[in-house]
This record gives structure tokens, C-alpha cells and sequence, in this order.
């Protein structure tokens, strides 16, 4: 029997810390509960928001009005070369899972926070790997007709930051099937030391100050001129013709932007961070401002990554 929680604080479980309190919140450990849950919001006609590590989302001030559903599911199971896991496994503890039997492929997931439903969800990734790599199928909850179904990787539409499953809220991500390579333990356990170090010297703001990610995806854009200078200011180069955000947003002149509680960070200027109780109106003002500059000064539109919340 699950437990439906009422006016519960979102903020505590997102990376950015902001948020108001959901009317309805259930943490679910099975399909059955889910299930249960899904029952409950068509009764009683809510909205539904799976949460998964709660990175790349800012929830609204106001909360959410529905029903948040906590998936807590963190079951596996390993075959050979590829490992079947649950969509409530944080995606650091796959990448550990992977490496104590020496399998080899996730190394570049290392340091990512949140769950394996929402890196599927938002195609997870850096420019070494993402997550359409690793997956051979991809097991889902049809949330209407409350049928299950098993995609394969093609059928999962994965492109930059994205997947069928973003685009479609008919589906929950269940469960994966990752394919893996094997692999030298030492020799895995070394790389994934190596990418979370990148990630905290090189990538990561504060940890003190919390945020959701990387803010807006890294646009194509058409200014070979642009482009031209982002080459030869950072010694890059530019893939598919794209520009980091960052780089944009630093070009922008927009490092260290203040409004209210929310900063672009003096580290990485495409993370967007708390510094000291931040609204998510905060967030909103501070993102409306570097989109209208970057789009103003440079010409490109920046979009974001995050996921909005009960706005």
C-alpha cells in the first residue's frame, strides 16, 4: 500500500536546493506502486512528475500542484557484458556497479548526479560519451493505457539532450539494458578517478553552491566568425558547429551575474548557482537576462537544459 504524503518540500530533493512543496508526493519501490500511484492521480485527476536525482530541474516557488512520484526502484541484474538496472539507481552507483565487474563504457558518466531514468531521460552526457551509447533497450510504463513496453535504442529517438521520452510524457522509464565492454578493473576504476578530477577541478563550481547542472545545452551556430574565435580563445574545436554555452555567456561579459539569491557562477559560466536561499524566481530572472544578451550581442539563442517544475 503506498503512502500519498501531502504539501511535502521539493527542495531538498533537487541538486539546486530551490523549490516549494508538493500537494501530493508517494515514493514508489515496484511497478506495482507505480502503478498504484498512476491510479491514485487519475482518481483524484492530478498531474503527475516522476522525480528522479532532482539535477536539471527547478521547481517553482509555488511547488507543484499534482502528484511528485519518487521512483526508489534501484534493482540490477548483470549478464556477461551489459547490466539491467532500474531506473532509481543514482547513475554513480552504475558507473561503481560497472566497474567491480570489470565492465567498461560508463567511465564518462563519472561524477553525474541524479538517477539512470533521468540521464536516459535528457540523453545525459559530455563530449566523450552520453547515454545513447551505452543503451541497448529501455523498459516503459505507458502511462494511459498502463501497458509495458521495451524500446530499443533506436525506437528511443536520442539526440543531443534528448529522447523520445522527454518529448512524450506517456512514458516512465522503468528499467535499461546497458551495454557494456570488459575491461580491466584497474584500468577503469583509474579513468573514472580521472573524470571525476576533471569534473571537480575544471567543470564543477563551488559544491557549496548549489545548482542544477549545466544550464543550457551548448547551441549550433552559424557565425563561422564566432565560431572562428571560440577556436582560437580556448585552442577547441568546435563539434558539429557547436559553442558552448559558457563560452558565450563569459563572451556575453555575464560571469558572476548577480540577481537575488541566483549567480552565474565565477567558475563555470554555463552553471547557474545558489548562492544563499535562492527563489526559483531568482533562477527565472537570471536566465531570461543571459538569453537576451547572448541572443543581443551575439546573435544566437540560447536554450535551456533544466527541466521547468509546476511553472
Amino acid at each position: 500500500m503506498i503512502n500519498i504524503q501531502k504539501n511535502i518540500p521539493l527542495a531538498p530533493f533537487t541538486t539546486f536546493k530551490i523549490g516549494g512543496p508538493a500537494k501530493n508526493f508517494v515514493e514508489v519501490g515496484s511497478e506495482d506502486e507505480l502503478l498504484e500511484a498512476l491510479n491514485y492521480a487519475k482518481e483524484n485527476n492530478l498531474e503527475i512528475f516522476v522525480l528522479g536525482g532532482g539535477s536539471n530541474i527547478l521547481v517553482n516557488d509555488e511547488g507543484f500542484d499534482g502528484l511528485v512520484i519518487k521512483i526508489q526502484d534501484t534493482r540490477y541484474k548483470i549478464q556477461k557484458d551489459k547490466i539491467e538496472i532500474s531506473a532509481g539507481a543514482s547513475l554513480s552507483a552504475v558507473v561503481n556497479l560497472a566497474m567491480q565487474n570489470s565492465l567498461s563504457g560508463l567511465e564518462w558518466a563519472s561524477g553525474i548526479p541524479g538517477t539512470v531514468g533521468g540521464a536516459i531521460r535528457g540523453n545525459a552526457g559530455i563530449p566523450m560519451g552520453c547515454m545513447a551509447n551505452n543503451i541497448e533497450s529501455v523498459k516503459v510504463l505507458e502511462v494511459k493505457n498502463k501497458k509495458y513496453k521495451i524500446l530499443k535504442n533506436s525506437e528511443c529517438r536520442f539526440s543531443y539532450r534528448n529522447s523520445i521520452f522527454k518529448e512524450n510524457k506517456d512514458l516512465i522509464i522503468i528499467s535499461a539494458v546497458l551495454k557494456l565492454e570488459t575491461g580491466d578493473q584497474e584500468e577503469i576504476s583509474k579513468k573514472i578517478k580521472e573524470f571525476i578530477e576533471n569534473r571537480l577541478k575544471v567543470v564543477h563550481p563551488n559544491p557549496k553552491e548549489p545548482s542544477s547542472g549545466s544550464f543550457f545545452k551548448n547551441p549550433k551556430v552559424d557565425n563561422l566568425q564566432l565560431i572562428a574565435n571560440f577556436e582560437k580563445d580556448t585552442g577547441q574545436k568546435s563539434i558539429d558547429g557547436k559553442v558552448p554555452a559558457g563560452w558565450l555567456i563569459d563572451e556575453a561579459g555575464l560571469r558572476g551575474k548577480k540577481i537575488g539569491g541566483a549567480q552565474v557562477s565565477e567558475k563555470h559560466a554555463n552553471f547557474v548557482v545558489n548562492i544563499g536561499n535562492a527563489k526559483a524566481q531568482d533562477i527565472v530572472m537570471l536566465s531570461s537576462v543571459i538569453k537576451m544578451k547572448v541572443r543581443d550581442e551575439l546573435g544566437v539563442q540560447l536554450s535551456e537544459e533544466i527541466q521547468y517544475v509546476g511553472f
